[in-house]
């Protein structure tokens, strides 16, 4: 709920500074069509929240104390990204943009306890006294979309989009055996892995708009709507370091998925129709993909779950050229 209420507010705050800003300011010389490319290079600064379940997955068997819950184990937290969009327009004014955006997120952590539990431990075997959990994830868009102006500062725009979403959890759990044969006791870790990737490919469409505040800086708010097939794989793993004992299973599964952005930049102008910077905040959710941790959280079913929706935003800045 909270993502959508922030959204909505985003969406509020750049309505209400394109009517001010209408009412004040004249066109300024960057949204003119004098020249006829443009390539932005930005960095992004993801934040990827859990959650917000609270499931208590790896507690103290003596305590019942939760000490790893789900809100741990789906917060992958935040990561650098990465946006390099190209524009280019005829001499016709038909305009043209190309854009691929990159991000890659990883994070670790250590539990720690006398006895530890945990569904995802083996039945009827030892409990571990120690487990190191690890969740990445890599995420890849490209698109190329159609643009076309409806009125001076709005554009609509349409084309197709694939989208590259992989993330992977780990969890290995380390435990003193005692072999019962007179033989020192040794360290085993029972290592399992979930993997899960999906590759979207359809198409999207959207609005944008650019509001000039001032001469030498506008605002840019635009919103990206589409629907995918999206053909998805799961991979589950695990290995025993002492046995040596090795399984893994794949599933695979397609399935429809939708992806949204909402976002908006401040820009400025450096050089008049020819360098300008900017910054600005961004937020994208996608609905009908396979997540390692929810994959996870299905015990015993194999079967490929594709009912998540993760959410990230990400605060955005870089330069604008154009020529």
């Amino acid at each position: 709920m909270r993502k959508f209420t922030f959204i909505a507010t985003v969406i509020a705050l750049l309505a209400n500074a394109m009517w001010v800003a209408e009412s004040h300011a004249q066109w300024p010389q960057t949204t003119s069509h004098d020249s006829r490319f443009s390539i932005e290079i930005g960095a992004k600064a993801y934040d990827r929240p859990g959650d917000d379940l609270g499931l208590p997955l790896i507690t103290d068997s003596l305590t019942n104390q939760t000490l790893f819950d789900s809100d741990q184990a789906t917060d992958l937290g935040s990561a650098g990204g990465a946006e390099v969009k190209f524009n280019f327009e005829s001499k016709r004014g038909t305009e043209f943009e190309v854009r691929t955006i990159i991000a890659d997120w990883d994070q670790n952590t250590t539990i720690e306890g006398d006895e530890l539990a945990s569904p995802f431990f083996p039945i009827g075997g030892p409990n571990p006294t120690t487990v190191n959990y690890g969740y990445s994830a890599d995420y890849f868009s490209i698109e190329l979309m159609a643009r076309r102006a409806v009125r001076p500062g709005l554009t609509l725009m349409a084309g197709p989009r694939y989208v590259s979403s992989k993330d992977m959890i780990s969890f290995a759990g380390t435990v003193l055996v005692d072999p019962q044969d007179g033989t020192t006791p040794v360290l085993v870790t029972e290592t399992q892995t979930i993997e899960a990737t999906n590759g979207l490919i359809g198409l999207q469409c959207g609005l944008e708009f650019n509001v000039p505040l001032t001469n030498a800086i506008y605002i840019n708010g635009f919103g990206r709507f589409g629907g995918y097939m999206n053909p998805t794989e799961v991979h589950l793993g695990s290995l025993n370091d002492f046995s040596g004992v090795t399984t893994n299973e794949t599933s695979s599964k397609s399935t429809g998925s939708f992806l949204g952005e909402i976002g908006g930049r401040l820009y400025m102008d450096i050089v008049p129709n020819c360098v300008a910077t900017y910054v600005g905040y961004e937020a994208t959710w996608i609905d009908g993909i396979a997540l390692a941790p929810a994959q996870a959280l299905t015990v015993g079913d194999t079967s490929v779950q594709t009912a998540n929706t993760p959410f990230f935003n990400a605060a955005t800045f870089g330069v604008k050229l154009t020529y």
